[in-house]
């Protein structure tokens, strides 16, 4: 498949750096989709897809074997997988909550209030961790996390509205939690 995704591309530099990206996340790529869809066809699927919208905004990756760069791919992959699950059935969804989080997505950080902060993410559902992540950390815009995920722009600032609401709840708890 490599050749068919460089072709897609213009420029040797392009090539080169998707390519690299391709060796270095295929296999993670594979293994988040294949433990959300139990079937390595639908698997390879799900990769093939992530990789073909990963194209459309490979202007937006940055260097390869970044946290960032890793944080963006697995949710790609993930959200692609969830959305192939969904399609195969079709009357019976599976809530995002109950997918498990396969890699942490939150940037590592040596301040003690990012921390915390990056801690109290984690206790968020999988849908809200996705857009903070795309929102705050891959700093996509709304139009575009909402073309990566499928769903409306509305959609987009309605769950980043909702996790900023459950973020300050889950902050206020602990720091209560702390006074006690």
């Amino acid at each position: 498949m490599l050749p068919i995704y460089l072709a897609m591309l213009d420029g040797e530099e392009d090539k080169n750096k998707f390519e690299l990206l391709y060796v270095t996340y295929r296999k993670l790529m594979f293994y988040v989709a294949n433990r959300i869809l139990n079937d390595e066809r639908l698997a390879e699927d799900a990769v093939h897809q992530t990789f073909l919208k990963i194209l459309e905004n490979f202007d937006k990756v940055g260097e390869i074997s970044c946290h960032k760069t890793k944080s963006y791919i697995v949710t790609m992959v993930r959200n692609t997988a969830i959305n192939l699950y969904n399609q195969r059935k079709r009357h019976t969804t599976i809530p995002l909550e109950d997918v498990e989080y396969c890699i942490t997505t939150e940037p590592i950080s040596v301040a003690e209030d990012l921390d915390h902060l990056a801690r109290a993410v984690l206790k968020l559902p999988v849908i809200y961790k996705d857009v903070l992540t795309l929102k705050y950390v891959q700093e996509f815009s709304n139009e575009e996390i909402a073309k990566m995920l499928d769903i409306s722009e509305a959609t987009v600032r309605k769950r980043l509205e909702r996790a900023k609401r459950r973020l300050e709840e889950i902050l206020e708890r602990e720091e209560s939690a702390d006074d006690n």
